[in-house]
């Protein structure tokens, strides 16, 4: 029973790491409102480079608050003419303009773009902030899950899970697609909360 199980997981992160990621069920494009108010689709945030780093974002979650440093390292840490890193406010009780109020008051080096009612959390399979999803220029999902295992950067112990998977991705080698997720639950309306607790990662 034991191996069959493994053999499921196996094959549900095989198909997560080729899913597509451009556009909705109905064929639609997925799009994002950038932090001036102008829309993109997410296919044309991400041309040109070779992985597009999105974090689900939300300036009411203390989880995301906790990353600030580490996510706004990751502008220094890679290439932009490869990476792209942008925050995504998809949480339906927090407006765009109230994300980026927050996000200028902490002084939050990536851009919030807003995904609103949800829709490209949902085709991501992003359940909570600060979920982090990696696309590669094919626009594929290649890693889902958190930047680290929330030790302080250096520590012992710490598990670099995105640095992993971004150099084996740029590298062109191997790299685990996916890591457990925690945090605030991305509200769908606003009749769910947000408040923090484990996510399993579908």
């Amino acid at each position: 029973m034991a191996t069959s199980r493994l053999g499921i997981l196996v094959l549900a992160v095989a198909g997560c790491a080729t899913a597509r990621s451009g556009s909705t069920p109905t064929g639609a494009p997925l799009s994002l409102a950038a932090p001036d108010g102008t829309s993109s689709t997410l296919d044309h945030l991400r041309a040109g480079h070779d992985a597009t780093v999105l974090v689900f974002w939300s300036g009411a979650c203390p989880c995301v608050r906790r990353y600030q440093d580490r996510v706004d390292a990751l502008l220094d840490a890679y290439p932009s003419a490869r990476v792209r890193v942008i925050g995504v406010s998809s949480n339906a009780g927090e407006t765009h303009a109230d994300a980026l109020r927050v996000a200028r008051e902490r002084q939050v080096r990536i851009p919030i773009f807003r995904d609103e009612g949800g829709a490209v959390a949902r085709a991501l399979g992003a359940q909570s902030t600060p979920t982090i999803v990696v696309l590669d220029a094919s626009g594929a999902i290649r890693y889902r899950g958190w930047l680290d295992n929330e030790r302080l950067p250096g520590e012992s112990g710490r598990e670099a899970w995105l640095d992993r998977a971004l150099l084996g991705l740029l590298d062109g080698k191997a790299f685990q697609s996916r890591s457990p997720t925690w945090g605030c639950t991305i509200t769908r309306s606003l009749f769910e909360s947000g408040s923090c607790g484990s996510h399993p990662n579908p």
